[in-house]
């Protein structure tokens, strides 16, 4: 039978990601950035951090942009990135498949000056060499375990763990 924690509530996702905000407002500091949201959860996530980051910089610095990676007809142009700071946002990151295509994708449209890479939950257990620079939980799951961050109202509301 499968168990359900609940590692996550709305006001803790939003601490956190009020808490990443700072950190990206303390390491890039009146300079432009790029946020780059992957999939729904992603995106989902990429628009509540940005909202906590117009209250801290210029709104002009900050670029939103959704990135489908399992759908490239769902996608829209991604901006330039040449010479430009670049923030890859998801909810979750695992293997770091999903990271790796995306960084891809944003190299493709021109060398980036920096890429970092923003989650609410990192799982561990990576297949690629890529690590979340910043993130909001570290979860290290075992294999068979789950995390999925639940949607309302097209906001993160709950990170679940699911246990069998």
């Amino acid at each position: 039978m499968a168990r359900q924690i609940i590692l996550m509530d709305k006001n803790r996702i939003e601490r956190a990601l009020k808490r990443i905000a700072i950190q990206i407002y303390e390491r890039f500091e009146g300079k432009e950035l790029i946020l780059v949201g992957l999939n729904e959860r992603g995106f989902a996530t990429s628009k509540q951090l940005h909202s906590h980051l117009s209250k801290l910089v210029d709104k002009s610095l900050l670029a939103l942009h959704n990135y489908n990676i399992h759908d490239a007809s769902d996608n829209g142009v991604l901006p330039n990135c040449a010479e430009k700071n670049v923030l890859i946002i998801d909810d979750v990151i695992f293997s770091g498949k999903t990271m790796f295509d995306a960084i891809s994708a944003v190299c493709a449209t021109g060398d980036p000056e920096k890429i970092e890479i923003v989650t609410l939950v990192d799982r561990g257990h990576r297949r690629y060499p890529i690590n979340s620079d910043l993130k909001g939980i570290s979860v290290p799951t075992k294999f068979g375990e789950h995390i999925e961050v639940m949607l309302q109202d097209n906001a993160p509301d709950q990170v679940i763990l699911f246990k069998n």
